[in-house]
Protein backbone atom coordinates (compact mmCIF):
# COMPACT_ATOMS: atom_id res chain seq x y z
CA UNK A 1 0.00 0.00 0.00
CA UNK A 2 1.25 3.48 -0.87
CA UNK A 3 2.50 5.37 2.20
CA UNK A 4 0.08 8.25 1.64
CA UNK A 5 -2.91 5.92 1.42
CA UNK A 6 -1.78 4.04 4.55
CA UNK A 7 -1.37 7.25 6.54
CA UNK A 8 -4.66 8.75 5.39
CA UNK A 9 -6.61 5.54 6.05
CA UNK A 10 -5.51 5.84 9.66
CA UNK A 11 -6.72 9.45 9.65
CA UNK A 12 -10.17 8.72 8.18
CA UNK A 13 -12.02 8.84 11.54
CA UNK A 14 -10.48 12.25 12.27
CA UNK A 15 -11.23 13.42 8.74
CA UNK A 16 -14.85 12.32 9.12
CA UNK A 17 -15.17 14.09 12.46
CA UNK A 18 -13.73 17.33 11.05
CA UNK A 19 -16.03 17.16 8.04
CA UNK A 20 -19.02 16.77 10.38
CA UNK A 21 -17.97 19.90 12.28
CA UNK A 22 -17.58 21.90 9.07
CA UNK A 23 -20.93 20.76 7.67
CA UNK A 24 -22.65 21.46 11.00
CA UNK A 25 -21.35 25.05 10.78
CA UNK A 26 -24.01 26.02 8.23
CA UNK A 27 -22.83 28.68 5.79
CA UNK A 28 -25.49 29.86 3.36
CA UNK A 29 -23.93 32.52 1.11
CA UNK A 30 -26.14 35.32 2.46
CA UNK A 31 -25.49 34.33 6.09
CA UNK A 32 -22.28 36.18 6.95
CA UNK A 33 -22.32 34.91 10.53
CA UNK A 34 -22.50 31.30 9.38
CA UNK A 35 -19.79 31.68 6.74
CA UNK A 36 -17.53 33.41 9.25
CA UNK A 37 -18.05 30.53 11.69
CA UNK A 38 -16.63 28.20 9.04
CA UNK A 39 -13.83 30.67 8.37
CA UNK A 40 -12.76 30.66 12.01
CA UNK A 41 -12.78 26.87 12.08
CA UNK A 42 -10.69 26.72 8.89
CA UNK A 43 -8.24 29.35 10.17
CA UNK A 44 -7.72 27.27 13.32
CA UNK A 45 -7.07 24.10 11.28
CA UNK A 46 -4.62 25.94 9.01
CA UNK A 47 -2.67 27.35 11.95
CA UNK A 48 -2.59 23.92 13.61
CA UNK A 49 -0.73 22.69 10.52
CA UNK A 50 1.74 25.58 10.57
CA UNK A 51 0.24 27.90 7.97
CA UNK A 52 0.51 31.68 8.02
CA UNK A 53 -3.11 32.82 7.99
CA UNK A 54 -4.47 36.08 6.59
CA UNK A 55 -8.10 37.14 6.97
CA UNK A 56 -9.63 39.41 4.32
CA UNK A 57 -12.60 41.14 6.04
CA UNK A 58 -15.82 41.67 4.09
CA UNK A 59 -18.88 43.69 5.03
CA UNK A 60 -21.73 41.81 3.37
CA UNK A 61 -20.31 38.35 2.63
CA UNK A 62 -18.17 36.22 4.90
CA UNK A 63 -14.48 37.01 5.33
CA UNK A 64 -12.01 35.27 3.00
CA UNK A 65 -9.28 33.13 4.57
CA UNK A 66 -5.81 32.51 3.08
CA UNK A 67 -3.38 29.99 4.52
CA UNK A 68 0.22 29.89 3.25
CA UNK A 69 2.74 27.13 3.87
CA UNK A 70 6.48 27.64 3.13
CA UNK A 71 5.97 31.32 2.37
CA UNK A 72 8.37 32.60 -0.27
CA UNK A 73 9.76 29.21 -1.31
CA UNK A 74 9.72 28.18 -4.96
CA UNK A 75 6.92 28.60 -7.49
CA UNK A 76 3.60 28.63 -5.63
CA UNK A 77 0.82 26.10 -5.97
CA UNK A 78 -2.61 27.41 -4.96
CA UNK A 79 -5.71 25.51 -3.93
CA UNK A 80 -8.97 27.46 -4.34
CA UNK A 81 -11.92 26.53 -2.15
CA UNK A 82 -15.18 28.17 -1.08
CA UNK A 83 -16.92 28.06 2.29
CA UNK A 84 -20.40 29.21 1.27
CA UNK A 85 -23.23 26.88 0.28
CA UNK A 86 -26.67 27.17 -1.33
CA UNK A 87 -28.39 25.67 1.73
CA UNK A 88 -30.18 28.02 4.20
CA UNK A 89 -29.56 27.78 7.93
CA UNK A 90 -31.58 24.99 9.50
CA UNK A 91 -30.85 22.39 6.82
CA UNK A 92 -28.27 20.39 8.79
CA UNK A 93 -30.46 18.68 11.40
CA UNK A 94 -32.86 17.18 8.86
CA UNK A 95 -30.27 16.07 6.32
CA UNK A 96 -27.11 15.00 8.17
CA UNK A 97 -26.46 11.27 8.41
CA UNK A 98 -23.76 8.69 7.72
CA UNK A 99 -25.09 5.65 5.91
CA UNK A 100 -23.58 2.98 3.65
CA UNK A 101 -20.18 4.67 3.64
CA UNK A 102 -21.61 8.05 2.65
CA UNK A 103 -22.04 11.30 4.56
CA UNK A 104 -25.16 13.30 3.76
CA UNK A 105 -25.53 16.96 4.63
CA UNK A 106 -25.92 20.51 3.28
CA UNK A 107 -22.78 21.53 1.40
CA UNK A 108 -20.91 18.31 2.19
CA UNK A 109 -20.18 17.66 -1.50
CA UNK A 110 -20.03 21.29 -2.66
CA UNK A 111 -17.54 21.73 -1.23
CA UNK A 112 -16.87 21.16 2.44
CA UNK A 113 -15.35 17.72 1.87
CA UNK A 114 -12.72 19.54 -0.18
CA UNK A 115 -11.71 21.51 2.92
CA UNK A 116 -10.84 18.28 4.69
CA UNK A 117 -9.14 16.86 1.60
CA UNK A 118 -6.87 19.90 1.18
CA UNK A 119 -5.98 20.13 4.87
CA UNK A 120 -5.15 16.44 5.16
CA UNK A 121 -3.21 16.38 1.89
CA UNK A 122 -0.78 18.85 3.44
CA UNK A 123 -0.88 17.09 6.82
CA UNK A 124 0.03 13.79 5.18
CA UNK A 125 2.98 15.31 3.34
CA UNK A 126 4.19 16.90 6.56
CA UNK A 127 3.81 13.69 8.55
CA UNK A 128 5.72 11.65 5.97
CA UNK A 129 8.46 14.25 5.49
CA UNK A 130 7.45 14.79 1.86
CA UNK A 131 6.37 18.43 1.92
CA UNK A 132 7.92 20.14 -1.14
CA UNK A 133 10.14 23.19 -0.78
CA UNK A 134 7.66 25.52 -2.43
CA UNK A 135 4.91 27.86 -1.30
CA UNK A 136 1.51 26.19 -0.94
CA UNK A 137 -1.51 28.47 -0.72
CA UNK A 138 -5.04 27.58 0.33
CA UNK A 139 -7.62 30.29 -0.33
CA UNK A 140 -11.07 29.79 1.22
CA UNK A 141 -13.58 32.26 -0.21
CA UNK A 142 -17.06 33.20 0.96
CA UNK A 143 -19.14 34.00 -2.11
CA UNK A 144 -18.54 31.49 -4.92
CA UNK A 145 -22.15 30.37 -5.02
CA UNK A 146 -23.33 33.94 -5.71
CA UNK A 147 -20.75 34.86 -8.34
CA UNK A 148 -17.45 35.46 -6.45
CA UNK A 149 -18.08 39.20 -6.63
CA UNK A 150 -15.83 40.04 -3.66
CA UNK A 151 -13.31 37.24 -4.14
CA UNK A 152 -12.54 37.22 -7.89
CA UNK A 153 -9.66 39.72 -7.65
CA UNK A 154 -8.15 37.82 -4.73
CA UNK A 155 -8.44 34.53 -6.62
CA UNK A 156 -6.75 35.99 -9.68
CA UNK A 157 -4.00 37.45 -7.50
CA UNK A 158 -3.08 33.91 -6.41
CA UNK A 159 -2.76 32.87 -10.06
CA UNK A 160 -0.39 35.56 -11.30
CA UNK A 161 2.79 33.81 -10.12
CA UNK A 162 1.46 30.28 -9.68
CA UNK A 163 2.88 27.11 -11.16
CA UNK A 164 -0.52 25.43 -10.77
CA UNK A 165 -4.04 26.40 -9.73
CA UNK A 166 -5.96 23.54 -8.11
CA UNK A 167 -9.68 24.31 -8.09
CA UNK A 168 -11.00 22.08 -5.35
CA UNK A 169 -14.59 21.80 -6.56
CA UNK A 170 -16.08 18.31 -6.25
CA UNK A 171 -15.33 15.77 -8.93
CA UNK A 172 -17.87 14.64 -11.46
CA UNK A 173 -20.10 11.97 -9.91
CA UNK A 174 -17.91 9.19 -11.34
CA UNK A 175 -14.70 10.77 -10.01
CA UNK A 176 -13.48 12.43 -13.21
CA UNK A 177 -11.71 15.77 -13.06
CA UNK A 178 -13.48 18.75 -14.65
CA UNK A 179 -11.47 19.72 -17.70
CA UNK A 180 -13.93 22.31 -18.99
CA UNK A 181 -16.41 24.69 -17.45
CA UNK A 182 -19.24 26.64 -18.99
CA UNK A 183 -19.10 30.40 -18.85
CA UNK A 184 -21.85 32.04 -16.81
CA UNK A 185 -23.62 35.24 -17.82
CA UNK A 186 -26.27 37.28 -16.02
CA UNK A 187 -28.42 39.80 -17.85
CA UNK A 188 -31.34 42.04 -16.99
CA UNK A 189 -33.86 43.25 -19.57
CA UNK A 190 -36.43 45.91 -18.65
CA UNK A 191 -39.34 46.75 -20.98
CA UNK A 192 -40.86 50.21 -20.55
CA UNK A 193 -44.35 50.92 -21.87
CA UNK A 194 -47.13 53.34 -20.91
CA UNK A 195 -49.67 52.78 -18.16
CA UNK A 196 -53.39 53.26 -18.74
CA UNK A 197 -56.74 51.99 -17.47
CA UNK A 198 -57.29 48.42 -18.64
CA UNK A 199 -60.90 49.25 -19.56
CA UNK A 200 -61.49 52.95 -20.08
CA UNK A 201 -58.09 53.77 -21.57
CA UNK A 202 -56.85 50.50 -22.97
CA UNK A 203 -56.01 51.97 -26.39
CA UNK A 204 -53.73 54.59 -24.83
CA UNK A 205 -51.54 52.01 -23.06
CA UNK A 206 -48.35 50.28 -24.15
CA UNK A 207 -48.24 46.90 -22.41
CA UNK A 208 -44.72 46.25 -21.14
CA UNK A 209 -45.53 42.59 -20.42
CA UNK A 210 -46.72 42.11 -23.99
CA UNK A 211 -43.49 43.72 -25.19
CA UNK A 212 -41.43 41.46 -22.95
CA UNK A 213 -43.21 38.34 -24.20
CA UNK A 214 -41.53 38.78 -27.58
CA UNK A 215 -38.09 38.95 -25.94
CA UNK A 216 -38.65 36.02 -23.59
CA UNK A 217 -39.24 33.82 -26.63
CA UNK A 218 -36.30 35.34 -28.53
CA UNK A 219 -33.91 34.79 -25.63
CA UNK A 220 -35.05 31.24 -24.96
CA UNK A 221 -34.60 30.42 -28.66
CA UNK A 222 -30.86 31.14 -28.38
CA UNK A 223 -30.44 27.82 -26.57
CA UNK A 224 -28.46 25.33 -28.66
CA UNK A 225 -27.51 22.12 -26.88
CA UNK A 226 -25.21 21.01 -29.68
CA UNK A 227 -23.11 24.16 -29.18
CA UNK A 228 -23.33 23.99 -25.41
CA UNK A 229 -25.46 27.14 -25.17
CA UNK A 230 -28.27 27.46 -22.62
CA UNK A 231 -30.31 30.61 -22.03
CA UNK A 232 -32.88 30.73 -19.24
CA UNK A 233 -35.34 33.50 -18.47
CA UNK A 234 -35.24 32.70 -14.77
CA UNK A 235 -37.23 35.52 -13.16
CA UNK A 236 -39.94 37.90 -14.37
CA UNK A 237 -41.82 40.77 -12.71
CA UNK A 238 -44.30 43.28 -14.08
CA UNK A 239 -47.52 45.12 -13.44
CA UNK A 240 -48.98 46.86 -10.39
CA UNK A 241 -52.71 46.00 -10.45
CA UNK A 242 -55.15 43.80 -12.35
CA UNK A 243 -56.91 46.77 -13.98
CA UNK A 244 -53.85 48.69 -15.17
CA UNK A 245 -52.01 48.24 -18.48
CA UNK A 246 -48.46 47.63 -17.13
CA UNK A 247 -45.79 50.17 -17.99
CA UNK A 248 -42.84 48.07 -16.76
CA UNK A 249 -41.70 44.46 -16.97
CA UNK A 250 -38.29 43.08 -15.94
CA UNK A 251 -36.65 39.73 -16.55
CA UNK A 252 -33.42 38.11 -15.42
CA UNK A 253 -31.54 35.91 -17.87
CA UNK A 254 -29.05 33.19 -16.94
CA UNK A 255 -26.79 32.36 -19.89
CA UNK A 256 -24.26 29.52 -20.28
CA UNK A 257 -21.70 28.90 -23.02
CA UNK A 258 -18.93 26.37 -23.59
CA UNK A 259 -16.67 28.73 -25.54
CA UNK A 260 -15.65 32.35 -25.31
CA UNK A 261 -16.82 32.90 -28.88
CA UNK A 262 -20.32 31.75 -27.98
CA UNK A 263 -20.32 33.82 -24.80
CA UNK A 264 -19.61 36.87 -26.93
CA UNK A 265 -22.29 35.79 -29.44
CA UNK A 266 -24.94 35.49 -26.72
CA UNK A 267 -23.96 38.84 -25.22
CA UNK A 268 -24.26 40.55 -28.60
CA UNK A 269 -27.66 38.96 -29.30
CA UNK A 270 -29.14 40.00 -25.96
CA UNK A 271 -27.79 43.54 -26.09
CA UNK A 272 -29.07 43.98 -29.66
CA UNK A 273 -32.73 43.27 -28.81
CA UNK A 274 -35.01 45.98 -30.19
CA UNK A 275 -38.55 47.03 -29.14
CA UNK A 276 -41.43 45.43 -31.04
CA UNK A 277 -44.43 47.53 -29.95
CA UNK A 278 -44.61 51.16 -31.17
CA UNK A 279 -43.57 53.45 -28.32
CA UNK A 280 -42.01 50.74 -26.16
CA UNK A 281 -38.45 51.01 -24.89
CA UNK A 282 -35.88 48.45 -23.71
CA UNK A 283 -33.16 48.81 -21.07
CA UNK A 284 -30.56 46.02 -21.19
CA UNK A 285 -27.64 45.33 -18.84
CA UNK A 286 -25.37 42.44 -18.04
CA UNK A 287 -22.43 40.34 -19.20
CA UNK A 288 -20.63 37.03 -18.74
CA UNK A 289 -19.20 37.29 -15.24
CA UNK A 290 -17.39 33.95 -15.46
CA UNK A 291 -15.82 33.19 -18.83
CA UNK A 292 -15.69 29.57 -20.01
CA UNK A 293 -12.75 27.34 -19.17
CA UNK A 294 -12.22 25.44 -22.40
CA UNK A 295 -10.72 21.98 -22.72
CA UNK A 296 -7.87 23.04 -24.97
CA UNK A 297 -4.38 21.67 -25.61
CA UNK A 298 -3.05 23.32 -22.43
CA UNK A 299 -5.79 21.73 -20.29
CA UNK A 300 -5.13 18.31 -21.80
CA UNK A 301 -1.40 18.65 -21.14
CA UNK A 302 -2.11 19.54 -17.50
CA UNK A 303 -4.39 16.53 -17.19
CA UNK A 304 -1.83 14.14 -18.70
CA UNK A 305 0.83 15.35 -16.30
CA UNK A 306 -1.51 14.89 -13.32
CA UNK A 307 -2.51 11.44 -14.60
CA UNK A 308 1.15 10.38 -14.70
CA UNK A 309 1.84 11.80 -11.22
CA UNK A 310 -1.01 9.94 -9.52
CA UNK A 311 -0.61 6.67 -11.49
CA UNK A 312 0.89 4.87 -8.43
CA UNK A 313 -2.44 5.14 -6.60
CA UNK A 314 -5.23 5.63 -9.18
CA UNK A 315 -6.18 6.10 -12.81
CA UNK A 316 -7.46 9.58 -13.62
CA UNK A 317 -10.06 10.55 -16.21
CA UNK A 318 -11.61 13.89 -17.12
CA UNK A 319 -14.80 15.34 -18.56
CA UNK A 320 -16.88 18.51 -19.03
CA UNK A 321 -18.99 20.28 -16.42
CA UNK A 322 -22.07 22.26 -17.39
CA UNK A 323 -21.73 24.64 -14.45
CA UNK A 324 -19.32 27.51 -13.87
CA UNK A 325 -16.60 27.86 -11.22
CA UNK A 326 -13.69 30.01 -10.12
CA UNK A 327 -11.53 28.11 -12.62
CA UNK A 328 -12.85 30.64 -15.13
CA UNK A 329 -10.83 33.38 -13.42
CA UNK A 330 -7.55 31.49 -13.17
CA UNK A 331 -7.41 29.51 -16.43
CA UNK A 332 -6.35 32.50 -18.56
CA UNK A 333 -3.54 33.31 -16.10
CA UNK A 334 -1.97 30.07 -14.85
CA UNK A 335 -2.15 26.29 -15.42
CA UNK A 336 -5.54 25.29 -13.97
CA UNK A 337 -7.43 22.08 -13.27
CA UNK A 338 -10.84 21.71 -11.66
CA UNK A 339 -12.78 18.95 -9.93
CA UNK A 340 -10.02 17.86 -7.55
CA UNK A 341 -12.42 17.46 -4.64
CA UNK A 342 -14.48 14.58 -3.28
CA UNK A 343 -16.53 11.96 -5.08
CA UNK A 344 -20.26 12.08 -4.37
CA UNK A 345 -23.55 13.27 -5.80
CA UNK A 346 -26.66 15.35 -5.15
CA UNK A 347 -25.04 18.67 -5.94
CA UNK A 348 -27.16 21.45 -4.35
CA UNK A 349 -29.94 18.93 -3.61
CA UNK A 350 -31.50 17.63 -0.39
CA UNK A 351 -29.67 14.30 -0.81
CA UNK A 352 -26.22 15.86 -1.31
CA UNK A 353 -23.56 13.42 -0.13
CA UNK A 354 -19.94 12.29 -0.39
CA UNK A 355 -18.37 8.86 -0.44
CA UNK A 356 -16.25 8.88 2.72
CA UNK A 357 -13.59 6.59 1.23
CA UNK A 358 -12.97 9.26 -1.40
CA UNK A 359 -11.62 11.57 1.31
CA UNK A 360 -8.60 9.28 1.57
CA UNK A 361 -8.14 8.75 -2.17
CA UNK A 362 -8.56 12.42 -3.11
CA UNK A 363 -6.34 13.67 -0.28
CA UNK A 364 -3.62 11.27 -1.43
CA UNK A 365 -4.15 12.36 -5.06
CA UNK A 366 -3.84 16.03 -4.18
CA UNK A 367 -0.83 15.38 -1.97
CA UNK A 368 0.99 13.65 -4.83
CA UNK A 369 0.20 16.49 -7.21
CA UNK A 370 1.47 19.09 -4.73
CA UNK A 371 4.60 17.03 -4.08
CA UNK A 372 5.53 16.19 -7.67
CA UNK A 373 4.32 19.14 -9.78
Amino acid sequence: MHALIHYLNEQLPAMTALLTRIVAAESFSADKTGVDDVGRLIAHELRARGADVTIFPQTQTGDHVLGVFNRGAGSPIAMILHMDTVHPRGSFAARYKIEDGKMYGPGVFDMKASHVIALYAVQALQALGQMPNREIRMLFTSDEEIGSFTSADLIMAQAHDAALMMIMEPALSDGRLKSSRRGVGNFTVVAHGRASHAGGGHERGINAIQEMAHHVLAIQSLTDYQRGIATTVSMIAGGIAHNVVPDRCEIHVDARANTQADAEWITERIHSLQPVLPGARLEIAGKFERPPMECNAERLAIFERMKAIVAPIMTLAHGPSGAGSDAAFTAPIAPTMDGLGAVGDGLHATDEHVVLASLVERAAMNALIVKEW
